[in-house]
Protein backbone atom coordinates (compact mmCIF):
# COMPACT_ATOMS: atom_id res chain seq x y z
CA UNK A 1 0.00 0.00 0.00
CA UNK A 2 2.56 2.30 0.91
CA UNK A 3 4.80 1.41 -2.02
CA UNK A 4 1.75 2.16 -4.31
CA UNK A 5 1.17 5.63 -2.49
CA UNK A 6 4.68 6.53 -2.89
CA UNK A 7 4.80 5.90 -6.60
CA UNK A 8 1.93 8.03 -7.00
CA UNK A 9 3.81 10.84 -6.13
CA UNK A 10 6.34 10.34 -8.19
CA UNK A 11 3.97 10.11 -11.25
CA UNK A 12 2.44 13.38 -10.09
CA UNK A 13 6.28 14.44 -10.36
CA UNK A 14 6.54 13.24 -13.68
CA UNK A 15 3.47 14.97 -14.61
CA UNK A 16 4.30 18.37 -13.33
CA UNK A 17 7.61 18.63 -15.21
CA UNK A 18 4.89 17.31 -18.91
CA UNK A 19 2.73 19.85 -18.00
CA UNK A 20 5.42 22.81 -17.58
CA UNK A 21 6.65 21.80 -20.92
CA UNK A 22 3.47 21.75 -22.64
CA UNK A 23 2.21 25.20 -20.68
CA UNK A 24 4.89 26.93 -21.97
CA UNK A 25 4.19 25.89 -25.21
CA UNK A 26 0.46 26.60 -25.32
CA UNK A 27 0.89 29.45 -23.33
CA UNK A 28 -1.07 31.94 -25.25
CA UNK A 29 -3.73 28.76 -26.53
CA UNK A 30 -7.19 29.68 -24.82
CA UNK A 31 -6.27 32.32 -21.84
CA UNK A 32 -9.30 30.81 -20.12
CA UNK A 33 -8.09 27.60 -19.83
CA UNK A 34 -4.75 28.59 -18.75
CA UNK A 35 -5.22 30.92 -16.12
CA UNK A 36 -8.12 28.38 -14.50
CA UNK A 37 -5.38 25.42 -15.23
CA UNK A 38 -2.43 27.28 -13.67
CA UNK A 39 -4.63 28.05 -10.57
CA UNK A 40 -5.98 24.42 -10.27
CA UNK A 41 -1.92 23.42 -10.74
CA UNK A 42 -1.46 25.67 -7.73
CA UNK A 43 -3.66 24.40 -5.58
CA UNK A 44 -2.80 21.39 -6.28
CA UNK A 45 1.41 21.92 -5.93
CA UNK A 46 0.93 23.11 -2.97
CA UNK A 47 -1.28 20.61 -1.81
CA UNK A 48 1.22 17.79 -2.45
CA UNK A 49 4.05 20.02 -1.34
CA UNK A 50 2.21 19.84 2.04
CA UNK A 51 1.60 16.35 2.06
CA UNK A 52 5.37 16.02 1.37
CA UNK A 53 6.43 17.14 4.47
CA UNK A 54 3.41 16.04 6.72
CA UNK A 55 4.45 12.47 6.01
CA UNK A 56 8.13 13.90 6.77
CA UNK A 57 6.51 14.90 9.90
CA UNK A 58 5.09 11.44 10.54
CA UNK A 59 8.30 9.49 9.83
CA UNK A 60 10.69 11.43 11.85
CA UNK A 61 9.84 9.05 14.99
CA UNK A 62 10.57 6.33 12.88
CA UNK A 63 13.91 7.38 11.70
CA UNK A 64 14.37 8.16 15.49
CA UNK A 65 13.67 4.61 16.55
CA UNK A 66 16.15 3.27 13.29
CA UNK A 67 18.67 5.69 15.07
CA UNK A 68 18.52 4.30 18.73
CA UNK A 69 18.28 0.60 17.17
CA UNK A 70 21.68 1.80 14.83
CA UNK A 71 23.54 3.42 18.13
CA UNK A 72 25.72 6.69 17.91
CA UNK A 73 28.50 5.33 15.91
CA UNK A 74 25.75 4.40 13.17
CA UNK A 75 23.68 7.70 13.59
CA UNK A 76 27.26 9.57 13.38
CA UNK A 77 28.04 8.06 9.97
CA UNK A 78 24.71 8.20 8.77
CA UNK A 79 24.40 11.67 9.36
CA UNK A 80 28.30 12.39 8.05
CA UNK A 81 26.70 10.62 4.96
CA UNK A 82 23.76 13.33 4.46
CA UNK A 83 26.17 16.06 5.22
CA UNK A 84 28.27 14.98 2.76
CA UNK A 85 25.26 14.63 -0.23
CA UNK A 86 24.70 18.34 0.63
CA UNK A 87 27.59 19.38 0.39
CA UNK A 88 27.73 18.07 -3.12
CA UNK A 89 24.29 19.13 -4.17
CA UNK A 90 25.95 22.59 -3.33
CA UNK A 91 28.51 22.21 -5.60
CA UNK A 92 26.48 21.11 -8.60
CA UNK A 93 24.01 23.45 -8.12
CA UNK A 94 26.58 26.40 -7.63
CA UNK A 95 29.01 25.08 -10.53
CA UNK A 96 25.88 24.82 -12.66
CA UNK A 97 24.84 28.48 -12.13
CA UNK A 98 28.16 29.83 -12.43
CA UNK A 99 29.34 28.25 -15.97
CA UNK A 100 25.88 28.21 -17.25
CA UNK A 101 25.42 30.02 -20.45
CA UNK A 102 22.69 29.31 -21.97
CA UNK A 103 20.55 31.94 -22.81
CA UNK A 104 17.54 31.23 -20.23
CA UNK A 105 20.42 30.87 -17.58
CA UNK A 106 21.97 34.11 -18.65
CA UNK A 107 17.92 35.87 -18.79
CA UNK A 108 17.52 34.77 -15.05
CA UNK A 109 21.14 35.13 -13.36
CA UNK A 110 22.28 37.80 -14.78
CA UNK A 111 25.36 38.15 -17.26
CA UNK A 112 27.58 35.16 -16.96
CA UNK A 113 30.96 37.57 -16.78
CA UNK A 114 28.87 40.01 -14.62
CA UNK A 115 30.23 40.56 -10.55
CA UNK A 116 26.72 39.26 -9.91
CA UNK A 117 27.06 35.55 -10.84
CA UNK A 118 28.68 34.05 -7.97
CA UNK A 119 26.17 35.97 -5.58
CA UNK A 120 23.51 34.63 -7.37
CA UNK A 121 24.86 31.29 -7.42
CA UNK A 122 25.16 30.51 -3.65
CA UNK A 123 22.22 31.58 -3.54
CA UNK A 124 20.97 29.08 -5.95
CA UNK A 125 22.67 26.30 -4.22
CA UNK A 126 21.44 27.37 -0.49
CA UNK A 127 17.69 27.71 -1.65
CA UNK A 128 15.12 25.18 -1.52
CA UNK A 129 13.99 22.39 0.20
CA UNK A 130 16.58 19.61 -1.14
CA UNK A 131 15.71 15.49 -0.94
CA UNK A 132 11.72 14.97 -1.02
CA UNK A 133 11.74 13.19 -4.05
CA UNK A 134 14.54 11.28 -2.62
CA UNK A 135 12.72 10.48 0.44
CA UNK A 136 9.85 9.45 -1.67
CA UNK A 137 11.59 7.44 -3.91
CA UNK A 138 12.95 5.80 -0.36
CA UNK A 139 9.55 5.11 0.70
CA UNK A 140 8.50 3.96 -2.11
CA UNK A 141 11.18 1.02 -1.47
CA UNK A 142 9.40 -2.42 -0.19
CA UNK A 143 9.99 -3.49 2.81
CA UNK A 144 10.90 -7.38 1.82
CA UNK A 145 12.13 -8.28 -1.02
CA UNK A 146 12.27 -12.47 -2.24
CA UNK A 147 11.23 -12.96 1.67
CA UNK A 148 13.77 -10.76 3.21
CA UNK A 149 14.33 -7.40 4.29
CA UNK A 150 14.85 -4.80 1.80
CA UNK A 151 18.74 -4.27 2.45
CA UNK A 152 19.86 -0.37 3.82
CA UNK A 153 16.34 0.62 3.57
CA UNK A 154 15.96 2.41 7.03
CA UNK A 155 19.14 3.73 6.29
CA UNK A 156 18.44 5.61 3.04
CA UNK A 157 15.54 6.87 4.58
CA UNK A 158 17.33 8.13 7.11
CA UNK A 159 19.87 9.81 4.81
CA UNK A 160 17.18 11.61 2.57
CA UNK A 161 15.42 12.77 5.80
CA UNK A 162 19.20 14.20 7.29
CA UNK A 163 19.27 15.82 3.76
CA UNK A 164 16.03 17.51 3.95
CA UNK A 165 16.27 18.78 7.56
CA UNK A 166 20.27 20.15 6.47
CA UNK A 167 18.88 21.97 3.33
CA UNK A 168 16.29 23.44 5.62
CA UNK A 169 18.43 24.96 8.38
CA UNK A 170 21.02 26.23 5.84
CA UNK A 171 18.39 27.88 3.99
CA UNK A 172 17.01 29.61 7.14
CA UNK A 173 20.24 30.60 8.37
CA UNK A 174 22.16 31.65 5.36
CA UNK A 175 19.77 33.54 3.50
CA UNK A 176 18.44 36.03 5.91
CA UNK A 177 22.21 37.10 6.07
CA UNK A 178 23.22 36.83 2.23
CA UNK A 179 19.78 38.64 1.09
CA UNK A 180 19.33 41.97 1.65
CA UNK A 181 16.74 43.99 3.30
CA UNK A 182 13.33 43.68 1.25
CA UNK A 183 12.60 47.10 -0.28
CA UNK A 184 9.86 48.11 -2.12
CA UNK A 185 10.29 50.00 -5.77
CA UNK A 186 8.04 52.57 -5.01
CA UNK A 187 6.87 54.70 -1.79
CA UNK A 188 3.18 53.93 -0.58
CA UNK A 189 2.28 57.67 -1.09
CA UNK A 190 4.06 57.14 -4.42
CA UNK A 191 1.05 54.91 -5.31
CA UNK A 192 -1.63 56.97 -3.52
CA UNK A 193 0.00 60.37 -5.63
CA UNK A 194 -0.67 58.21 -9.12
CA UNK A 195 -3.83 56.32 -8.04
CA UNK A 196 -5.16 60.01 -7.21
CA UNK A 197 -4.07 61.55 -10.34
CA UNK A 198 -5.11 58.61 -12.47
CA UNK A 199 -8.80 58.81 -11.08
CA UNK A 200 -8.99 62.24 -11.51
CA UNK A 201 -8.09 61.74 -15.40
CA UNK A 202 -10.39 59.39 -15.72
CA UNK A 203 -13.34 61.58 -14.41
CA UNK A 204 -12.28 63.95 -16.66
CA UNK A 205 -12.31 61.86 -19.94
CA UNK A 206 -16.00 60.20 -19.15
CA UNK A 207 -17.74 62.99 -17.87
CA UNK A 208 -17.34 64.90 -21.15
CA UNK A 209 -18.80 61.95 -23.14
CA UNK A 210 -21.71 61.93 -20.76
CA UNK A 211 -25.04 64.35 -21.68
CA UNK A 212 -27.19 63.00 -18.58
CA UNK A 213 -25.97 65.12 -15.23
CA UNK A 214 -27.54 62.81 -12.75
CA UNK A 215 -25.48 59.78 -14.80
CA UNK A 216 -22.47 61.92 -15.11
CA UNK A 217 -22.12 62.76 -10.95
CA UNK A 218 -23.17 58.81 -10.40
CA UNK A 219 -20.25 57.64 -11.98
CA UNK A 220 -18.23 60.33 -10.72
CA UNK A 221 -19.20 59.01 -7.25
CA UNK A 222 -18.33 55.77 -7.93
CA UNK A 223 -14.64 56.46 -9.67
CA UNK A 224 -13.95 58.43 -6.86
CA UNK A 225 -14.32 55.89 -4.37
CA UNK A 226 -11.15 53.90 -5.90
CA UNK A 227 -9.00 56.89 -4.55
CA UNK A 228 -6.70 56.25 -1.87
CA UNK A 229 -7.42 57.34 1.91
CA UNK A 230 -4.42 56.58 2.85
CA UNK A 231 -2.68 59.64 2.14
CA UNK A 232 -2.01 62.16 5.15
CA UNK A 233 -4.61 64.98 4.53
CA UNK A 234 -4.20 68.65 5.87
CA UNK A 235 -7.59 69.04 7.14
CA UNK A 236 -6.65 73.20 7.46
CA UNK A 237 -5.05 73.47 4.11
CA UNK A 238 -8.20 71.14 2.59
CA UNK A 239 -10.60 73.32 4.43
CA UNK A 240 -9.12 76.39 3.08
CA UNK A 241 -9.10 75.22 -0.41
CA UNK A 242 -12.68 74.02 -0.57
CA UNK A 243 -13.30 77.77 1.16
CA UNK A 244 -11.96 79.40 -1.29
CA UNK A 245 -13.05 77.18 -4.45
CA UNK A 246 -16.80 77.81 -3.39
CA UNK A 247 -16.16 81.20 -2.75
CA UNK A 248 -14.88 81.37 -6.62
CA UNK A 249 -17.41 79.05 -8.07
CA UNK A 250 -20.17 81.25 -6.37
CA UNK A 251 -18.93 84.40 -8.41
CA UNK A 252 -18.98 81.86 -11.39
CA UNK A 253 -22.54 81.95 -10.98
CA UNK A 254 -23.30 85.39 -10.08
CA UNK A 255 -21.81 86.97 -13.04
CA UNK A 256 -23.56 84.10 -15.33
CA UNK A 257 -26.68 84.98 -13.91
CA UNK A 258 -25.62 88.78 -14.60
CA UNK A 259 -24.12 88.27 -18.28
CA UNK A 260 -26.00 90.01 -20.98
CA UNK A 261 -26.86 86.80 -22.58
CA UNK A 262 -28.65 85.18 -19.88
CA UNK A 263 -30.51 88.88 -19.12
CA UNK A 264 -31.72 88.99 -22.92
CA UNK A 265 -33.10 85.24 -23.03
CA UNK A 266 -34.62 85.55 -19.16
CA UNK A 267 -37.04 87.64 -17.84
CA UNK A 268 -35.47 89.67 -14.65
CA UNK A 269 -38.12 88.68 -12.56
CA UNK A 270 -36.51 84.86 -13.28
CA UNK A 271 -33.25 85.75 -13.18
CA UNK A 272 -33.92 87.80 -9.46
CA UNK A 273 -35.90 84.90 -8.33
CA UNK A 274 -33.16 82.46 -9.17
CA UNK A 275 -30.72 85.08 -7.65
CA UNK A 276 -32.74 85.22 -4.49
CA UNK A 277 -32.63 81.79 -4.14
CA UNK A 278 -28.74 81.14 -4.92
CA UNK A 279 -28.46 84.16 -2.14
CA UNK A 280 -30.68 82.70 0.20
CA UNK A 281 -29.01 79.11 -0.18
CA UNK A 282 -25.13 79.53 -0.29
CA UNK A 283 -24.39 83.28 0.46
CA UNK A 284 -26.01 83.65 3.66
CA UNK A 285 -24.45 81.95 6.58
CA UNK A 286 -25.28 78.68 7.33
CA UNK A 287 -26.84 79.51 11.08
CA UNK A 288 -29.50 82.35 9.61
CA UNK A 289 -29.88 80.14 6.39
CA UNK A 290 -31.20 77.26 8.88
CA UNK A 291 -33.52 80.18 10.75
CA UNK A 292 -34.85 81.70 8.13
CA UNK A 293 -35.62 78.35 6.68
CA UNK A 294 -37.17 77.07 9.77
CA UNK A 295 -39.23 80.32 9.96
CA UNK A 296 -40.27 80.15 6.37
CA UNK A 297 -41.09 76.51 6.75
CA UNK A 298 -43.32 77.13 10.18
CA UNK A 299 -45.15 80.25 8.21
CA UNK A 300 -45.92 78.19 5.57
CA UNK A 301 -46.90 75.42 6.91
CA UNK A 302 -49.54 77.13 9.26
CA UNK A 303 -50.86 79.07 6.01
CA UNK A 304 -51.37 76.20 4.69
CA UNK A 305 -53.22 74.43 7.59
CA UNK A 306 -55.22 77.24 8.14
CA UNK A 307 -56.68 77.30 3.95
CA UNK A 308 -57.13 73.72 3.88
CA UNK A 309 -58.96 73.39 7.08
CA UNK A 310 -61.45 76.58 6.27
CA UNK A 311 -62.09 75.26 2.45
CA UNK A 312 -62.27 71.50 4.10
CA UNK A 313 -59.65 70.42 0.77
CA UNK A 314 -57.86 67.40 2.59
CA UNK A 315 -57.26 65.04 0.40
CA UNK A 316 -55.51 65.21 -2.77
CA UNK A 317 -58.57 64.76 -4.98
CA UNK A 318 -60.89 67.34 -2.92
CA UNK A 319 -57.43 69.80 -3.93
CA UNK A 320 -57.54 68.86 -7.97
CA UNK A 321 -61.55 69.39 -7.73
CA UNK A 322 -61.21 72.64 -5.77
CA UNK A 323 -58.06 74.01 -8.05
CA UNK A 324 -60.22 72.64 -11.67
CA UNK A 325 -63.15 74.64 -10.08
CA UNK A 326 -61.36 77.96 -9.76
CA UNK A 327 -59.40 77.42 -12.87
CA UNK A 328 -62.96 77.38 -14.96
CA UNK A 329 -64.67 80.01 -12.77
CA UNK A 330 -61.65 82.35 -11.91
CA UNK A 331 -59.64 84.16 -15.27
CA UNK A 332 -57.65 85.90 -13.23
CA UNK A 333 -56.58 83.34 -11.20
CA UNK A 334 -55.94 80.46 -14.71
CA UNK A 335 -53.71 83.47 -16.14
CA UNK A 336 -51.49 83.51 -12.87
CA UNK A 337 -51.28 79.84 -12.26
CA UNK A 338 -50.23 79.85 -16.12
CA UNK A 339 -47.73 82.65 -15.43
CA UNK A 340 -46.53 81.17 -12.02
CA UNK A 341 -46.01 78.09 -14.43
CA UNK A 342 -44.14 79.53 -16.72
CA UNK A 343 -42.06 81.40 -14.22
CA UNK A 344 -40.80 77.35 -12.99
CA UNK A 345 -40.30 76.11 -16.04
CA UNK A 346 -38.16 78.95 -17.07
CA UNK A 347 -36.49 78.69 -13.35
CA UNK A 348 -35.85 75.00 -14.49
CA UNK A 349 -34.13 75.76 -17.63
CA UNK A 350 -31.80 78.92 -16.23
CA UNK A 351 -30.88 76.24 -13.25
CA UNK A 352 -29.46 73.39 -16.03
CA UNK A 353 -27.46 76.20 -17.43
CA UNK A 354 -25.83 77.31 -14.20
CA UNK A 355 -25.55 73.61 -13.71
CA UNK A 356 -23.76 73.37 -16.84
CA UNK A 357 -21.56 76.50 -16.35
CA UNK A 358 -20.97 75.26 -12.72
CA UNK A 359 -19.75 71.34 -14.02
CA UNK A 360 -17.58 73.13 -16.80
CA UNK A 361 -15.77 75.70 -14.23
CA UNK A 362 -15.08 72.74 -11.81
CA UNK A 363 -13.53 70.68 -14.46
CA UNK A 364 -11.21 73.33 -15.25
CA UNK A 365 -10.02 73.73 -12.17
CA UNK A 366 -9.65 70.24 -11.78
CA UNK A 367 -7.57 69.62 -15.53
CA UNK A 368 -5.66 72.83 -14.19
CA UNK A 369 -4.53 70.80 -11.07
CA UNK A 370 -3.82 68.25 -12.69
CA UNK A 371 -1.67 69.85 -15.29
CA UNK A 372 0.26 71.13 -12.24
CA UNK A 373 0.43 67.76 -10.71
CA UNK A 374 -1.49 67.88 -7.82
CA UNK A 375 -3.08 65.01 -6.37
CA UNK A 376 -5.16 66.34 -3.33
CA UNK A 377 -7.98 67.37 -5.44
CA UNK A 378 -10.98 66.12 -3.26
CA UNK A 379 -12.01 69.45 -2.08
CA UNK A 380 -13.38 69.92 -6.11
CA UNK A 381 -15.16 67.05 -5.72
CA UNK A 382 -16.74 68.03 -2.50
CA UNK A 383 -17.36 72.17 -3.62
CA UNK A 384 -18.86 69.58 -7.00
CA UNK A 385 -21.31 68.21 -4.53
CA UNK A 386 -22.28 71.66 -2.47
CA UNK A 387 -23.10 72.87 -5.86
CA UNK A 388 -25.25 69.67 -6.99
CA UNK A 389 -27.31 70.08 -3.48
CA UNK A 390 -27.89 73.40 -4.71
CA UNK A 391 -29.52 72.68 -8.28
CA UNK A 392 -30.96 69.52 -6.66
CA UNK A 393 -32.73 72.26 -4.26
CA UNK A 394 -33.55 74.48 -6.60
CA UNK A 395 -35.42 71.59 -9.00
CA UNK A 396 -36.77 70.19 -5.68
CA UNK A 397 -35.07 66.79 -6.26
CA UNK A 398 -34.22 65.09 -3.16
CA UNK A 399 -36.28 61.68 -3.44
CA UNK A 400 -35.15 61.21 -7.27
CA UNK A 401 -34.19 57.64 -7.36
CA UNK A 402 -30.57 56.84 -8.26
CA UNK A 403 -29.66 57.40 -11.64
CA UNK A 404 -28.70 54.04 -13.48
CA UNK A 405 -25.13 54.55 -14.95
CA UNK A 406 -24.63 52.06 -18.30
CA UNK A 407 -22.43 49.15 -18.36
CA UNK A 408 -20.94 50.53 -21.26
CA UNK A 409 -19.54 53.80 -19.47
CA UNK A 410 -17.95 51.72 -16.80
CA UNK A 411 -16.12 49.90 -19.77
CA UNK A 412 -14.84 52.80 -21.26
CA UNK A 413 -13.74 54.90 -17.44
CA UNK A 414 -11.28 51.37 -17.42
CA UNK A 415 -9.94 51.72 -20.64
CA UNK A 416 -9.03 55.57 -20.02
CA UNK A 417 -7.14 53.88 -16.88
CA UNK A 418 -5.36 51.66 -18.83
CA UNK A 419 -4.75 54.65 -21.18
CA UNK A 420 -3.61 56.63 -18.23
CA UNK A 421 -0.99 54.06 -17.07
CA UNK A 422 0.54 53.00 -20.09
CA UNK A 423 1.02 57.17 -20.82
CA UNK A 424 2.80 57.71 -17.50
CA UNK A 425 5.23 54.36 -18.26
CA UNK A 426 5.58 56.09 -21.76
CA UNK A 427 6.41 59.69 -19.85
CA UNK A 428 8.56 57.62 -17.53
CA UNK A 429 7.14 59.19 -14.72
CA UNK A 430 5.37 55.83 -13.12
CA UNK A 431 7.31 53.27 -13.03
CA UNK A 432 6.98 48.87 -13.86
CA UNK A 433 6.23 48.39 -10.14
CA UNK A 434 3.62 51.08 -9.43
CA UNK A 435 1.99 49.92 -12.92
CA UNK A 436 1.93 46.56 -12.29
CA UNK A 437 -0.23 47.12 -9.04
CA UNK A 438 -2.44 49.44 -10.69
CA UNK A 439 -2.93 46.86 -13.59
CA UNK A 440 -3.61 44.66 -10.95
CA UNK A 441 -6.25 46.75 -9.82
CA UNK A 442 -7.96 47.74 -12.55
CA UNK A 443 -8.20 43.97 -13.83
CA UNK A 444 -9.72 43.47 -10.44
CA UNK A 445 -12.15 46.06 -10.65
CA UNK A 446 -13.42 45.50 -13.99
CA UNK A 447 -13.82 41.52 -13.39
CA UNK A 448 -15.25 42.52 -10.66
CA UNK A 449 -17.96 44.90 -12.38
CA UNK A 450 -18.70 42.33 -15.15
CA UNK A 451 -19.48 40.03 -12.37
CA UNK A 452 -22.17 41.85 -11.39
CA UNK A 453 -23.03 43.25 -14.81
CA UNK A 454 -23.81 39.06 -15.65
CA UNK A 455 -25.25 38.54 -12.43
CA UNK A 456 -27.78 41.47 -13.15
CA UNK A 457 -28.36 40.07 -16.24
CA UNK A 458 -29.10 36.72 -14.83
CA UNK A 459 -31.80 38.44 -12.34
CA UNK A 460 -33.65 39.81 -14.92
CA UNK A 461 -33.66 37.26 -17.13
CA UNK A 462 -34.89 34.69 -14.46
CA UNK A 463 -37.53 37.85 -13.32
Amino acid sequence: MRFTYWLNILAVVATGIEHNWEADRLRLTSTNVQLTSRTIWSILSDILNDFVFLILGISLPEVARNFTQMGWRGAVALLGVSVLIYVAMWIVRYAWVLRGDSPWIAAFFGDPKGDDRPFFACLFAVSGIHGTVTLAMAFSLPNRIAGHAFPYRNELIAIATFVILISMVMSAIVLPRKLPQKTEAYAMADLDHIRNKMVDYVILQIRSQIEDHAVREALTDQLQSQKSNRLTVDRAQTTANYTALLSETKEVVDNFLHCDDVNERYSPEVVNLYDRIFQRVLVESKRDHLGLRMKHTIKHWKKELFWHTSHRMITKKQRLRFHAAKMADNPQYSERVETWQATCDALLALNSEVTDAIDQYLDTVLTNRLKQKHSDNDFVYLVRRTMNHFCAHVKHDYQKSAAVVPDILYVQAFQHEYDFVQQGINAGYINQSIAGVLYTEINQAQLLQLQQFQGTDMALIEA
